[in-house]
C-alpha cells in the first residue's frame, strides 16, 4: 500500500512527506529551547530545502517518476533532526544543493557554460561558509566527464566561477581589515575526535542505513551498469557523490550531527533506486515501514 501510493510523484505525496517531516521536526521542539520566530525561520529553510531537493530528482532522471526519493530523504532526516540546527554546516549544504542542481543538469547540453559558471559560483559561496565543500568541486568536474566532455572552457569556467565571491569576500575583508577571517579559510585542521558517533543516538542510524545503503548499491549497480543510457552515467555520478560526501562529512571539524545533512542526498537517491528493485510490493512496504520505525527508534535511545 505504501509502495503504491509513494510509486508516482504528485503534490499529495509530498503533501503527505512534509506532513511526517512536521511530526519528526514538532516532537523534537519538546527537548529545545526555541522561540515562535525562530521555529518560522527554521520552517521556511526547510521548505526552501525541500523544493530545491525535489526539483533536482524530479528534473535529472536520478531515480524513475516516484516519490521514494523524497520518502527516504524525509526519513533520514527524521533519523538526526534532534541534531539538526540552523547554522554555518546548514547553510553550507543549502548553498551545496544549489550547486549540485548544475551539477546533475550537466546531462543535458543547453546552456552548459552557464552550468558551469554557476556550479564554479554556488561552490564559491559554500567554501566561503565551511571551506572543506571545496571537495565537492570533484563532483562537478566527474558530471562534466559522464556527461559532456573536457574543454578549456569547461576546465576553466568553473574556477572563475568559484574564485568571484572569493575575491569578493577578500576585498570584503580587506576594507574592514580583518583579512585573518580569509586566511582562515585556507587553515584546514582535520578532526581527530570521532567519539560522538559512537553514541548510540547516531551509532545505531550509522550502522541501520549504512547496511541498507550497501545493501541497496549491491542490488542496483549491476542492473544499472548493464545498460547504457543516460541514467547508467547518474548512477555513477551518485555514487562518487556519496564517496564525496562521505570525505566532507569525515573532514568537517567540530561535530555535532548536522554534517549528516550532505549524506542524505546520494544516500536517498541510492536507497529509492533499491527500492525500485523489489518486484512485490507487499516487500517494497516492509522496507519502508522498517526505515519509520527505526527513525522513531532513535528518540528513545
Amino acid at each position: 500500500m505504501l509502495a503504491n501510493f509513494f510509486s508516482k510523484s504528485k503534490p499529495v505525496n509530498f503533501i503527505v512527506l512534509f506532513l511526517l517531516f512536521l511530526s519528526y521536526y514538532f516532537v523534537t521542539l519538546f527537548s529545545k529551547n526555541i522561540t515562535l520566530f525562530s521555529i518560522g525561520k527554521e520552517l521556511f529553510l526547510f521548505i526552501v530545502l525541500f523544493s530545491i531537493y525535489i526539483f533536482i530528482i524530479t528534473k535529472n532522471e536520478v531515480t524513475y517518476d516516484n516519490s521514494y526519493a523524497f520518502l527516504f530523504y524525509t526519513i533520514l532526516i527524521g533519523f538526526f533532526i534532534k541534531n539538526i540546527a540552523v547554522g554555518s554546516v546548514f547553510y553550507a549544504n543549502l548553498t551545496i544543493l544549489l550547486f549540485l542542481r548544475k551539477v546533475y543538469s550537466l546531462q543535458s547540453s543547453k546552456n552548459i557554460f552557464h552550468k558551469l559558471f554557476d556550479g564554479g559560483l554556488w561552490l564559491g559561496i559554500s567554501f566561503i561558509i565551511e571551506p572543506f565543500t571545496i571537495f565537492f568541486a570533484l563532483l562537478l568536474y566527474a558530471s562534466t566527464y559522464l556527461h559532456q566532455r573536457f574543454t578549456y572552457q569547461t576546465l576553466l569556467i568553473p574556477v572563475l566561477g568559484f574564485i568571484s565571491p572569493v575575491i569578493l569576500y577578500f576585498t570584503y575583508c580587506f576594507w574592514y581589515n580583518a583579512l585573518e577571517n580569509f586566511f582562515l579559510l585556507f587553515s584546514w585542521k582535520a578532526p581527530s575526535d570521532f567519539s560522538l558517533y559512537l553514541e548510540n543516538d547516531y551509532l545505531f542510524p550509522i550502522v541501520f542505513i549504512g547496511f541498507f545503503t550497501l545493501f541497496a548499491i549491491l542490488l542496483k549497480t549491476p542492473k544499472a551498469l548493464a545498460i547504457l543510457n543516460r541514467f547508467r552515467k547518474n548512477w555513477i555520478l551518485v555514487l562518487f557523490h556519496l564517496i564525496v560526501s562521505g570525505a566532507v562529512f569525515v573532514l568537517i571539524p567540530n561535530k555535532s550531527g548536522i554534517e549528516f545533512l550532505f549524506l542524505l542526498f546520494p544516500t536517498s537517491v541510492i536507497l529509492a533506486n533499491g527500492l525500485e528493485i523489489f518486484q512485490k510490493k507487499w516487500f517494497a512496504d516492509v522496507f519502508i515501514i522498517v526505515f519509520v520505525i527505526a527513525s522513531i527508534t532513535v528518540f528513545f535511545l
